[in-house]
């Protein structure tokens, strides 16, 4: 197949998942994710529709190697072998040679989760206290301070609008399609997510609809929504300015720890 003939199909199978009759936040999630699948077939000129098993392992490595969670890669799939069962097509998903790789894969998650540890108040209150006040710096307080105070996975973080965190008296009220979040104020000023929040999209100038974190250029300009593995990144590097060792901390650390250290903050 020829580049031009790819992107054709391509679009053409672009809006395949859009009218599933599925609920309503599965679609939208599996027509993402079937976009994204079709387009990196199209960009190497490759069927996505019906796909080989092989090139599937391929698509869930580069993914794995973007640094995306279990749980995103295990979405990608689900999406694969839906657009494959609307079309009549047997799923590739449920090859031997996706099945070993995915066995593979659940294997060193399980073993990445044994050896990391879970970020506590303390090393949170000391990544926080060292940032400064540029934009980048508000934007992570509020990052890391939502997504530990809110035991938010990364996945979570990254889809939060504008709209769906609501700053209340009383703390934040977090709004995620399948559940709210009311997450209290912190003990200090600088541990405070409802500050940190409040800062951040006063600071930023945001609009009252589009994503809460957006990308930040080298000349403080806004760009477009985080992505999962930009959050991981920003996690780390945090740490490694805190003068924490990135030994035990993982992209995912938001959403794990002790409640009760929750409010330590």
């Amino acid at each position: 197949m020829n580049r031009d003939e790819a992107v054709k199909r391509s679009a053409e199978l672009q809006g395949l998942l859009d009218a599933a009759e599925l609920p309503d936040n599965t679609r939208r999630v599996y027509a993402a994710q079937w976009r994204q699948f079709a387009a990196w077939c199209a960009a190497r000129c490759s069927l996505a529709l019906p796909a080989r098993p092989r090139l599937v392992v391929l698509y869930l490595v580069s993914l794995a190697r973007e640094g995306l969670a279990p749980s995103t890669l295990k979405t990608a799939r689900q999406a694969i072998a839906k657009a494959h069962e609307l079309s009549g097509h047997a799923p590739p998903t449920g090859a031997p040679i996706v099945d070993a790789w995915w066995r593979r894969l659940a294997a060193g998650a399980a073993h990445d989760q044994r050896q990391t540890a879970p970020l506590t108040a303390e090393q949170v209150r000391r990544m926080v206290a060292s940032m400064g006040d540029d934009l980048a710096d508000l934007r992570d307080r509020a990052l890391l301070l939502v997504g530990y105070a809110g035991r938010l996975r990364r996945a979570d973080l990254v889809r939060l609008d504008v709209a769906h965190v609501l700053v209340a008296r009383d703390g934040l009220e977090v709004h995620l399609p399948e559940r709210r979040i009311l997450v209290p104020p912190g003990r200090h000023p600088i541990t405070c997510p409802r500050r940190a929040v409040q800062s951040w999209r006063d600071a930023a100038a945001l609009p009252a609809s589009g994503p809460l974190f957006v990308a930040i250029n080298r000349w403080g300009q806004r760009g477009g929504r985080l992505s999962d593995r930009a959050v991981g990144l920003i996690v780390q590097m945090r740490a490694r300015e805190a003068g924490l060792s990135l030994r035990g901390i993982s992209a995912d650390s938001l959403h794990v720890g002790s409640p009760d250290e929750r409010r330590l903050l």
